[in-house]
């Protein structure tokens, strides 16, 4: 998703040198090794690292640190080593969820890498309608209700900040609408930019949100304005796939 538009320049190298590493650590105890990162999701420029994460056994040792960053062959390779057992009974956060979900699995000889993912990163229903359902919510309370308050408490900092914090929320709806995990931080604002259905006039109205030319009342309520001709249009949508009204969900968050 997305992923396509950012530059390849040194994307195939990239793998080579990936793969080349990451072939000297096929041995006893090893369960699987996966390419995450950029290698992973088709882009790599001047910026970018060789992510690899090594899943071995508990009870094996390999020799190496359990995570390093090293120079091999010009580039930066940031490795770690996890236990394959602990990563199968733990929780994955939202953020390794989605990381994983991107993944490229190198070693798997036993197709226990891919079952692992296939299981922790699948969006379940529950989650996806509460990324609605507390993304539409807290989006319009903060929007308007907590902005509004700290305009009357003479705090017009705190009230462009209500506003920022409702385009978060927003996003999150966004994202619970098009059935995607919710990106990490660094990768969200590019992302909900691609998603495959947006309000009209999403990447416009997303500018002038964003956009502060003075923290004034009058700034306040055109970025307010913005946001709520989004939310606006996303209301339908968001009750008819959870399947209730705005006022239900007011109860539930």
């Amino acid at each position: 998703m997305g992923f396509e538009e950012l530059k390849a320049e040194k994307l195939a190298e990239a793998i080579s040198v990936a793969e080349e590493f990451a072939s000297k650590l096929k041995r006893k105890g090893v369960v699987g090794i996966v390419f995450l990162g950029g290698i992973a999701r088709g882009y790599f420029d001047k910026f970018s690292d060789i992510d690899i994460i090594i899943f071995k056994e508990k009870k094996a040792e390999l020799g190496m640190r359990r995570e390093d960053e090293i120079e091999f062959k010009g580039f930066k390779i940031d490795y770690e080593i996890t236990n394959y057992e602990d990563k199968l009974k733990s929780e994955w956060d939202i953020v390794e969820r989605w990381a994983f979900s991107k993944a490229k699995v190198f070693y798997d000889p036993q197709g226990k890498i891919k079952a692992l993912i296939d299981m922790k990163v699948r969006l379940k229903e529950e989650e996806r309608r509460w990324m609605i359902i507390e993304g539409m919510t807290q989006s319009e309370w903060y929007c308007n209700y907590c902005s509004e308050s700290w305009i009357y408490r003479n705090d017009v900092l705190s009230a462009h900040r209500s506003i920022n914090l409702a385009l978060e929320y927003l996003m999150k709806a966004l994202f619970g609408l098009n059935n995607q995990l919710l990106p990490s931080e660094k990768w969200l604002m590019y992302l909900v930019q691609r998603l495959k259905w947006l309000p009209r006039g999403f990447n416009e109205k997303l500018k002038e949100i964003l956009l502060i030319r003075e923290f004034s009342i009058k700034e306040l309520q055109r970025r307010r304005n913005a946001l709520n001709y989004l939310w606006k249009q996303m209301l339908p949508r968001a009750e008819k796939e959870v399947g209730m009204k705005f006022d239900e969900f007011k109860r539930l968050v």
